[in-house]
């Protein structure tokens, strides 16, 4: 038997007292209906001749209409769309939250559900049908508003988190919460807010670590950062470059140790410490340099072989081990000139080398007319260095590039009231325009408003890249 049919069978034995009942009504309403029409026979109603006005449908063709539009039904379809729907109304209310987020709607559907399977079994197909239709939209419905109820809160939550409004995001993730408990992006959001403060303590003491040059403090704090918080990337980033400075210091560790041997004469304690430094890095070009190095004190000592050693990292672009090697074979040799040299081309390049990645690790700060020119005069002081580094040249390269790319026209767009006469003071006429676009390299503007019989107006403007279109008004209002 098919669950349409059980659910008739339920539904059958209420209907017999019905029915007893409506036979004994009907039988009332049928001996009423003789006597009126006996009396209408000896009572007739006067009235002119001529075509009766059109009366009532008789229940007849009432009941005809009815039976015509249920057999149009196709009771098969309209039997499994009943099972579909019934199981659809079985599903929400084993859904948790779902089911208890709005219990009166999910009652409703309950009692539509039977209603309709009710009107199957007293042949109302074309009622069924449109309950069905009607349950499965209101279904769609509520499921899509359950949805919205919690997926938006949990949007905005996310989104005041990213704006450190720390209150605003737990407030709207708890309601998110509130409506879907198991909401699997909501729990992982509030674990972030729960660690929030302590994420940012850990952030604090990295930054008193870069302070005091405490790299371990630093590694440490990252580390328990992405612990509470893997979805950090800022932290993910200097724990790279923390580890990386703590890579590099171990390998130039290992790196004195070998030259230190070296200008020992140990030169098997050179050799083992340059296993250890390839042991980290064996990538490094010094590794193989370094290592001729040794072969050649073998063969040399004195200020010959620490001049050829110096001649071989400058060759090799490696100018901090130039810089160590001169500053230590002076000590020795205060008197060569090949390592004094040395000495000042390294002092030279590497500080030329770390003034140029302050534009380049901070480019936008080129937008400022200052700093640019300052950049511009770093480029042509260190120049005549890359003859020496190949290296510095492509920093000095790549500086150019950014100061070329942070020094482009940008627009700026000028409303006025077409009789104010504007000018870009410094710059040119703009003249008497109700809106005019014009393009401007990146710093501080002045513009300037005149009017014959108005008060002259002056407008400051920083022009500066961002998403935002850059739009001044220019008017003289003020009567003189």
């Amino acid at each position: 038997m098919s669950s349409v049919d059980e659910q008739i069978g339920q539904n059958r034995a209420k209907k017999k007292k019905r029915i007893v009942t409506s036979v004994i009504s009907v039988f009332f309403v049928c001996l009423l209906i003789g006597v009126v029409v006996t009396l209408l026979a000896y009572f007739p109603v006067s009235g002119g001749a001529g075509t009766p006005e059109a009366s009532e449908p008789e229940p007849e063709n009432l009941q005809q209409s009815a039976n015509l539009a249920n057999e149009a039904i196709d009771r098969k379809a309209l039997q499994t769309a009943l099972n579909e729907t019934n199981q659809r109304v079985s599903d929400l209310v084993s859904i948790p939250y779902l089911s208890t987020w709005q219990p009166a709607k999910v009652e409703g559907f309950q009692g539509a559900i039977e209603q309709a399977f009710n009107d199957y079994g007293a042949s109302n197909y074309n009622r069924a049908q449109v309950a069905v239709e009607q349950l499965n939209k209101d279904i769609a419905d509520y499921q899509a508003a359950f949805e919205q109820a919690y997926k938006q809160p949990y949007e905005n939550a996310a989104t005041a988190f990213a704006d450190d409004e720390i209150d605003d995001a737990a407030q709207l993730n708890a309601q998110a919460l509130k409506v879907k408990g198991d909401y699997s992006d909501a729990l992982a959001l509030q674990k972030r807010i729960d660690t929030y403060h302590e994420v940012a303590d850990l952030y604090e003491q990295a930054r008193v670590g870069g302070v005091e040059a405490n790299i371990e403090k630093q590694r440490a704090a990252y580390q328990q950062i992405l612990k509470l918080d893997p979805q950090q990337p800022e932290a993910k980033n200097a724990l790279t470059r923390v580890e990386q400075q703590i890579k590099q210091q171990r390998f130039a560790r290992a790196l004195a140790s070998a030259v230190d041997a070296i200008d020992d004469k140990d030169f098997g304690r050179a050799q083992e410490a340059l296993a250890k430094a390839s042991a980290i890095d064996n990538n490094r070009s010094e590794l193989a340099t370094l290592q001729a190095q040794i072969d050649a004190e073998l063969k040399s000592q004195g200020v010959k072989a620490l001049e050829k050693r110096i001649q071989v990292f400058a060759g090799a672009d490696e100018w901090q081990t130039v810089l160590m090697l001169a500053e230590k074979g002076l000590v020795d040799h205060p008197d060569s000139q090949i390592v004094q040299q040395a000495k000042q081309s390294a002092v030279k390049i590497l500080a030329a080398g770390k003034a140029l990645d302050v534009y380049i690790e901070r480019p936008g700060r080129l937008t400022d007319n200052n700093i640019r020119q300052n950049a511009v005069n770093a480029v042509s002081e260190y120049s005549g260095l890359t003859q020496l580094s190949a290296k510095l040249g492509e920093k000095i390269d790549r500086v150019e590039q950014l100061i070329e790319q942070e020094n482009q026209p940008i627009d700026v767009t000028i409303r006025s009231d077409n009789r104010t006469y504007i000018k870009v003071l410094g710059v040119g006429v703009v003249g008497e325009v109700r809106e005019k676009t014009i393009q401007l390299k990146p710093g501080n503007y002045q513009f300037e408003g005149r009017r014959e019989g108005y008060r002259s107006v002056i407008v400051n403007v920083v022009v500066a890249k961002s998403g935002t279109p850059i739009v001044i008004n220019v008017q003289c209002n003020e009567r003189v």
